[in-house]
């Protein structure tokens, strides 16, 4: 009997594993806005520049950059438009150019 109530625990945990297994994907509504408008409102919200878009497992994927000029990957939310991952993939040059060299010969 021990033998069954293990296998039958076994198999009623299986579903629920496969569904937490999912919840890394966005589930777009039908009502959710197209890629490019929510992107647009997304950074207009943040004050991003756009450079990127995708759909990926049904989430919007967008590379952009902020007002200080850090590059960002960022995964919105179709349905809700909320930001659910973002990461500075670059940081931004201080003052917006290059470091001048140690030393300067004249």
């Amino acid at each position: 009997m021990k033998p069954m109530l293990a296998a039958l625990a076994v198999l009623a945990a299986l579903p629920a594993g496969a569904a937490l297994a999912d919840d890394d994907d966005c589930v777009a509504r039908a009502t959710a806005l197209p890629l490019q408008e929510a992107a647009a409102q997304v950074a207009g919200n943040y004050g991003w520049t756009l450079n990127a878009m995708e759909i990926d497992d049904g989430c919007y994927k967008v590379r952009a950059a902020d007002p200080g000029g850090n590059l960002l990957k960022v995964e919105i939310d179709p349905a809700t438009l909320d930001v659910r991952k973002a990461r500075i993939e670059a940081f931004a040059v201080a003052g917006g150019t290059q470091a001048a060299p140690a030393s300067q010969s004249n």
